[in-house]
C-alpha cells in the first residue's frame, strides 16, 4: 500500500468498458471542498427512497414552519377563512371575541303547517283558514333550541301542538287581520316549548 499524494489533473474510470475522464477540480470544487450548506446539483438527484427532488412541492410536502398539522395543536397568528364552514365536535376555548354574520339569518317560510328548527331560527307564515302546527328536528334535551315565528293572519284559528305552554297553560288571543310574533324555546328535546306572543301588529 503506498502512501503519500498523488498530483493529477484527471481522473478515468471504467464504465462498462468504456473510459470515462473526470476532472479533479469538478470533483473537489475547483480546488476545494464541496460546499455543503448550498451545493449546486446538475441532473437529477435520487433521494433514498426513490423520489426526485422534483416531487417536492408536489407529491412531496416541501417544508414550511407555517404550515399547519391535522394532528398537533397549531397556534394561528393571523387571520384563517375557511369557506367551507368548519365543525367543532369537542369543545372549544375562545380568548378573543367571535365575529359571525349569524344575525343575518334569512327568514324560512314554513311549508304547510311543519315548523323544522334544523332550516332557521326565523319563520313566516300566512293564513286564512283554520291552521294546525306542528313543530319538528328539535335539538337534544339538555340543549336549547329557539326559534321566532312571524304570523300574518288574515283568517282562520290556530291550534298549536299540545308540548307548547304559553303563560297560565293559555294560548293568546289573536285577531285576523294582523301580523303575530311568537317566540318558542326548548330545553329538553322539544318535549315542552315555552311560548310567548307579540299579538295584533298592524299590517
Amino acid at each position: 500500500m503506498a502512501y503519500g499524494k498523488l498530483k493529477v489533473d484527471t481522473i478515468t474510470y471504467d464504465n462498462s468498458g468504456t473510459d470515462v475522464d473526470v476532472s479533479v477540480s469538478d470533483l473537489a470544487g475547483a480546488g476545494s471542498a464541496a460546499p455543503l450548506a448550498s451545493p449546486t446539483f446538475t441532473g437529477t438527484v435520487t433521494i433514498p427512497a426513490g423520489a426526485s427532488i422534483a416531487d417536492i412541492g408536489t407529491t412531496i410536502q416541501a417544508f414550511d414552519a407555517d404550515t399547519a398539522k391535522r394532528d398537533t395543536t397549531n397556534t394561528y397568528t393571523a387571520l384563517q377563512t375557511m369557506n367551507a364552514g368548519i365543525t367543532v365536535n369537542g369543545d372549544g376555548t375562545f380568548s378573543g371575541g367571535i365575529t359571525a354574520d349569524r344575525y343575518k339569518t334569512p327568514a324560512q317560510a314554513v311549508p304547510a303547517q311543519a315548523v323544522d328548527l334544523s332550516t332557521g331560527s326565523y319563520f313566516t307564515k300566512t293564513i286564512n283558514a283554520n291552521t294546525t302546527f306542528t313543530f319538528t328536528n328539535p335539538p337534544a334535551s339538555g340543549t336549547i333550541g329557539g326559534f321566532t315565528l312571524e304570523l300574518t293572519h288574515t283568517s282562520g284559528t290556530v291550534t298549536w301542538p299540545s308540548s307548547v305552554k304559553f303563560p297560565l297553560d293559555t294560548p293568546p288571543t289573536l285577531t285576523a287581520g294582523k301580523t303575530h310574533l311568537f317566540v318558542f324555546v326548548t330545553d329538553d328535546g322539544g318535549t315542552r316549548y315555552r311560548g310567548a306572543a307579540l299579538a295584533d301588529y298592524v299590517n
